[in-house]
């Protein structure tokens, strides 16, 4: 990919639109049943389609989440591509429900109160990062960014955040009351609110993601470690972050992992016009009928598609 063509290109196209939302996001396993007891079985998603190589599984009829088989050894730590792939739910009693499963699946997860967001990690059994998480946007007065790249957010009640702080679990378990009840299904308004990626170089990620797709820029900070775009109505949608420094690695050969992700537009029009856009930074992409498949300047695969097809 010529990467100085990246950086020349413009978005004379304008930028995409705040209709712009994440699609099912397929990642590669290696072994379906034992990930299915984690996706199906602890947080909930509904099994779709399943045959001998992939499963689909998502909320009432909308896909979410594409299991393949095929991978040899799991995602190791610290390796570069998938972080996690976030699942957003939309309200604080949806999350406790998810955070009552993960408590009584005996999994290992964890639990981090982001400010702007509430958010349950835990992981599949092949290496897969997982979010489910809650926006919390109303909690956040502003964030400030030092000259040196410092990040803080200021709560509404004018306290300071690093956004990392830990969740109590225990507070938020309280929202369920005392019937004892946990709902055994996602909730069916559940949707794919954003991906992040370990990276190598997110400053050429970003040349990418803003300048070539039209993406909006969010936090863009060296120091604090991430870099992540999104549109007018969500912020933060594709995230990149340096925080394994010189510990990353190179994923090994048929490892786990994302396969690819997908980025579904307003319109045959907007659809169009990043065709257009990739075919102007010399960036290939095959067009599949009303699909285009590309990738980034990492090799993280995406696909391209309207709402509804």
């Amino acid at each position: 990919m010529p990467l100085a063509a990246i950086g020349q290109t413009t978005m004379d196209e304008g930028l995409l639109s705040p209709l712009t939302r994440l699609g099912p996001v397929h990642l590669r396993v290696t072994d379906v049943p034992a990930a299915l007891n984690v996706w199906r079985d602890v947080l909930g998603l509904a099994l779709l389609g399943e045959d001998a190589v992939m499963a689909g599984l998502g909320v009432g009829d909308r896909t979410l989440i594409v299991l393949h088989a095929g991978a040899e050894t799991p995602l190791p730590q610290k390796a570069r591509g998938l972080f996690h792939v976030a699942i957003h739910v939309t309200s604080r009693r949806d999350l406790a429900h998810t955070a009552a499963r993960l408590k009584a699946s005996g999994l290992r997860y964890s639990a981090q109160d982001h400010l702007v967001s509430e958010s349950l990690y835990v992981s599949d059994p092949s290496g897969n990062g997982i979010e489910i998480c809650f926006d919390t946007p109303e909690r956040l007065l502003r964030q400030e960014i030092s000259p040196s790249g410092r990040v803080a957010l200021i709560a509404a009640d004018g306290s300071a955040h690093s956004g990392l702080e830990p969740l109590d679990v225990s507070g938020l378990l309280r929202d369920l009351g005392n019937s004892g009840h946990v709902e055994p299904k996602m909730a069916r308004d559940a949707f794919i609110g954003h991906i992040h990626l370990r990276a190598r170089a997110p400053e050429m990620l970003m040349k990418f993601y803003l300048g070539v797709l039209g993406f909006l820029p969010h936090i863009q900070s060296r120091t604090f470690g991430m870099f992540d775009c999104g549109t007018e109505r969500r912020a933060h949608m594709v995230a990149f972050n340096i925080w394994a420094r010189d510990e990353l690695r190179e994923p090994p050969p048929n490892a786990a992992g994302l396969d690819h992700f997908t980025i579904e537009l307003g319109s045959a029009q907007e659809l169009a016009a990043v065709e257009r856009r990739l075919e102007a930074a010399d960036i290939p992409a095959k067009r599949d009928g009303r699909v285009i498949s590309s990738g980034d300047p990492e090799g993280n695969r995406l696909r391209f598609v309207v709402h509804g097809d």
